[in-house]
């Protein structure tokens, strides 16, 4: 990462934009970004300036989003427009091959309602409330959109998907902000592996995918219309080059001399291709004070390390390079990540760049905690604070988790801190219940299992817990008590002993009926 986009980072991500480039990327008047505008409304701001953006305006209008725009949030503090000009909207109709004009655009009706929804985010924030990846809530019509960062004239500034740069922010309205963008936001529609493939700088990890058929993992499972989630890691050509690999050819030479049956598990490019791939959406700012093991499609898992934002990726296993700077030397022994053209959201999830060549290692093991989010509906619910019921008719739509002996579960988010509950979150259930929730793969050896849960009521049950059919430590009274700081508690189960780095399956029975408030289930590296 270069030392400019550090000193951006570090200052708490301040954006600094200059007239210059305000000038050179919307060519809008002064008189478009200042005046009155905390006394208007997001529609009322856009009226008052139909040279700048009557277009959007007109598919604000066809996605029925005027009174939208004109009113209050009634789920949040207020809303985020990004906001296309016009010469965004001129760029967009003579860059797509679907609309001939503007016109031609707004008869596609179903694509403008989505197309106006996606550019409107169910909450207010401000430049600075922005994270280094996805936004903390959706778009209204239920997206996630993503933040990065551009260079561009000796400045830095945001870029929204990648793609659209904000080149005026902070416009605060009486119902949120409005930050205008010089590009339109293209809904998401490709998967990871689409979106590598459609970038010839990508050729030779385009190719592993699909001579292994993990390109396929992508793709829509069982007619459901949902996508797997997961994260793509992956080396342009240009680093792979740099490693003495210029041809998918070198690259099964290096990985797979002995084998080309390379859709097999055990194949060496089987399992290169497959540790590329995260199990589990994590954008950039989500590795953020990570020092642990992520669980890849391979055999291994990686290892990441990252200090605020500076990321490194099984650190001080290769030496790929020593600089010299004024006298100064670093050796560069881990894999970094590309961070300006990282974030890329597809439907699976976010794709990154790396900047050497990732080769499977195998790390040592590293505390591990779960919070429920491995579960599709549970990582959607945890991007929208409320809470959420989930009855019998709901659990088709769960993968990992299940339940029984009661009618419904309910999951809550917080949008503010709650005491001991880690990540503001939790999964309730109460009564005579039982609840299984298939733990992501760890890596052989001994832990200590710990529960999370609220023991501060006489409500609440008291549990017993199975790992993998077999009973773990003895009967847990959640009535016990809990520590004067909040009201979660840690439960010591017992030790286990896992032999494979594989999948296992958490049961936890009521013996006694009552409430369950769960926060995480904790595997501790168990320590001499």
């Amino acid at each position: 990462m270069n030392d400019k986009l550090q000193i951006v980072k570090t200052l708490g991500y301040i954006l600094l934009l200059v007239a210059s480039i305000i000038a050179c990327e919307s060519n809008l008047t002064q008189e478009s970004f200042y005046g009155e505008e905390e006394n208007v409304s997001i529609t009322e701001y856009m009226m008052a300036r139909p040279d700048s953006f009557s277009k959007f305006l007109e598919v604000v209008k066809a996605a029925d989003l005027e009174g939208t725009m004109e009113a209050y949030n009634p789920h949040g503090s207020g809303y985020t427009l990004f906001l296309p000009t016009n010469k965004a909207f001129d760029k967009f109709i003579s860059e797509n091959d679907r609309y001939s004009d503007f016109n031609e655009l707004l008869k596609d009706t179903g694509y403008v309602r989505e197309l106006g929804r996606y550019h409107l985010v169910n909450m207010s924030m401000r430049t600075n409330d922005f994270p280094y990846g996805s936004l903390p809530d959706t778009t209204v019509s239920g997206d996630v959109l993503t933040m990065g960062f551009s260079e561009a004239l000796d400045t830095t500034i945001y870029k929204v998907n990648n793609e659209a740069p904000v080149i005026k922010g902070d416009i605060e309205v009486i119902n949120g902000y409005v930050h205008i963008i010089s590009r339109v936001l293209s809904p998401v529609i490709f998967t990871s592996y689409e979106s590598l493939s459609q970038r010839e700088s990508f050729s030779i990890m385009t190719r592993a995918f699909e001579e292994t058929g993990l390109s396929d993992t992508f793709n829509i499972q069982n007619g459901t219309n949902k996508y797997p989630s997961n994260t793509v890691l992956a080396e342009p050509d240009s680093v792979f080059y740099k490693s003495g690999i210029s041809s998918f050819q070198d690259l099964t030479e290096k990985v797979s001399p002995n084998s080309q049956n390379y859709t097999s598990f055990s194949n060496g490019l089987y399992q290169f291709v497959a540790y590329h791939i995260i199990d589990g959406n994590y954008f950039l700012n989500d590795f953020e004070g990570q020092n642990t093991n992520f669980n890849t499609y391979g055999s291994l898992p990686i290892y990441v390390n990252a200090t605020g934002i500076d990321i490194t990726i099984n650190k001080g296993v290769i030496n790929f390079d020593t600089l010299i700077t004024n006298g100064d030397t670093s050796v560069i022994d881990y894999v970094g990540i590309h961070y300006d053209v990282s974030n890329v959201l597809t439907n699976n999830g976010p794709v990154h760049v790396l900047d050497q060549v990732m080769y499977l290692y195998e790390p040592s093991r590293t505390d591990r905690s779960f919070q429920f989010l491995e579960e599709p509906i549970i990582n959607e619910a945890d991007n929208n604070p409320q809470t959420y019921e989930f009855d019998e008719e709901d659990k088709e739509e769960f993968s990992v988790i299940n339940w029984s002996g009661v009618d419904e579960i309910t999951y809550f988010k917080s949008s503010t801190p709650i005491t001991g509950a880690w990540n503001n979150n939790y999964l309730i259930l109460d009564g005579n219940f039982s609840v299984t929730y298939e733990i992501p793969k760890l890596l052989p050896g001994e832990y200590v299992l710990n529960v999370r849960a609220d023991g501060s009521s006489q409500d609440n049950a008291i549990i017993q817990v199975y790992l993998d059919g077999n009973q773990i430590g003895g009967n847990i009274d959640l009535t016990s008590g809990a520590p004067s700081w909040g009201p979660f508690n840690t439960y010591q189960v017992g030790f286990v002993n896992f032999s494979n780095y594989e999948k296992h399956t958490l049961r936890i029975t009521s013996l006694v009926p009552g409430r369950f408030t769960w926060d995480a289930v904790q595997f501790q590296v168990k320590r001499d």
